[in-house]
């Protein structure tokens, strides 16, 4: 990802005012102009501009914070809604075959969640690695490129499963078994 729309930061925005109401997006603001004021107030934040992807982080970030808690399990919540946010996966997981799906994976990972890239390699025919890659400070966002993932295999609703999980070293790899 390289940047995000306004609409991706309203929608974590309203995700936050779902689960903490008004209070909540009160701290999130004052969480957002900590160093120096990003955003005077929500209006400041239209659907169609475009933000750098720096911000869509301090966003994800700080909502993780304010809804409070175990700061990784929040940003696992919140990738969990981005996955589940993206509804044109499910039309399309519909009708794609289990590698077509994993190649999705690699592509929405790549669009949706920042501070992190990602790579599918094919072991054998019937193995398949999805590795996930934090970028420089995004290690955090492992969790949410996880999150995300698990949504979007909710979606799907195949018998694409995963075998095997591991998480380290600024890496988090799936090991699906196809066929």
């Amino acid at each position: 990802m390289q940047e995000a729309t306004g609409s991706d930061l309203k929608f974590i925005i309203e995700y936050v005012k779902d689960r903490r109401g008004m209070s909540g997006i009160r701290a999130l603001l004052n969480q957002l102009n900590k160093p120096s004021i990003l955003f005077t107030g929500l209006s400041d934040i239209t659907r169609s501009q475009i933000y750098s992807e720096a911000i869509y982080k301090k966003v994800i970030e700080s909502a993780a914070t304010v809804l409070g808690g175990d700061v990784k399990t929040r940003l696992n919540q919140l990738g969990y809604a981005l996955g589940d946010r993206a509804k044109m996966t499910k039309f399309i997981a519909k009708f794609s075959t289990p590698k077509q799906l994993i190649r999705l994976l690699e592509d929405g990972t790549i669009t949706d969640v920042p501070f992190v890239k990602s790579s599918v390699n094919e072991v054998s025919k019937h193995i398949t690695i999805l590795r996930i890659t934090a970028r420089k400070n995004g290690e955090n966002f492992l969790e949410v490129a996880d999150g995300y993932i698990t949504a979007v295999l909710d979606q799907a609703g195949k018998a694409l499963t995963i075998s095997e999980k591991k998480m380290g070293d600024g890496e988090l790899s799936y090991k699906f078994v196809i066929g």
